[in-house]
């Protein structure tokens, strides 16, 4: 299942993504994050937004953006985290015993909470992914399939030594 069809699925994140309309400018953002096919629309908000013509034709490595304040960014951030966490499966490069950690990261904790809260929200929200949960705190997201979505600083000491499966990174220009 591509990220935009569990968008639009009513059974995972089509209740937090109510107002459509609102949300068509990320969706085109997302679709070539993922390497997805564009609609004729999304393909002219990619060309207007990035000044290029053709979109990417594989999932990117990743992605910088410039929103302003109340644009969305924190949601799209949670959305992606949440689908990368429950939606792959990286048991062919996880060793036994071996989890997946998939950093939110900001400037502070307290910035952090803001995408980890929308995190927790979609899988607390979505009886389906809810199931994965194998334990929770504060700080961390420990789910059944050996992935661990956990709360960060800005700082490259502690991230070393882990098994990054990803990385969402939230207000860091700050």
């Amino acid at each position: 299942m591509t990220l935009l069809e569990a968008v639009r699925d009513p059974a995972l994140f089509a209740p937090f993504f109510r107002d459509h309309t609102s949300w068509r400018a990320w969706k085109a953002f997302l679709a070539a994050l993922f390497g997805l096919p564009l609609t004729d629309e999304q393909l002219a908000t990619y060309r207007q937004h990035t000044g290029r013509e053709h979109p990417p034709k594989t999932q990117v490595p990743e992605a910088w953006l410039i929103v302003g304040r109340r644009g969305g960014k924190s949601r799209i951030a949670a959305l992606v985290a949440v689908y990368l966490a429950c939606f792959r499966d990286y048991s062919s490069v996880l060793a036994p015993g071996e989890r997946g950690t998939l950093p939110v990261i900001a400037s502070d904790r307290y910035q952090a909470r803001t995408v980890f809260r929308y995190i927790t929200g979609m899988l607390e929200g979505v009886p389906m992914l809810s199931q994965l949960i194998e334990r929770q705190t504060q700080q961390s997201i420990e789910l059944t399939n050996r992935v661990t979505i956990e709360l960060h600083t800005a700082s490259f000491r502690p991230i070393r030594g882990y098994t990054l499966i990803g990385a969402v990174c939230d207000e860091i220009a700050f």
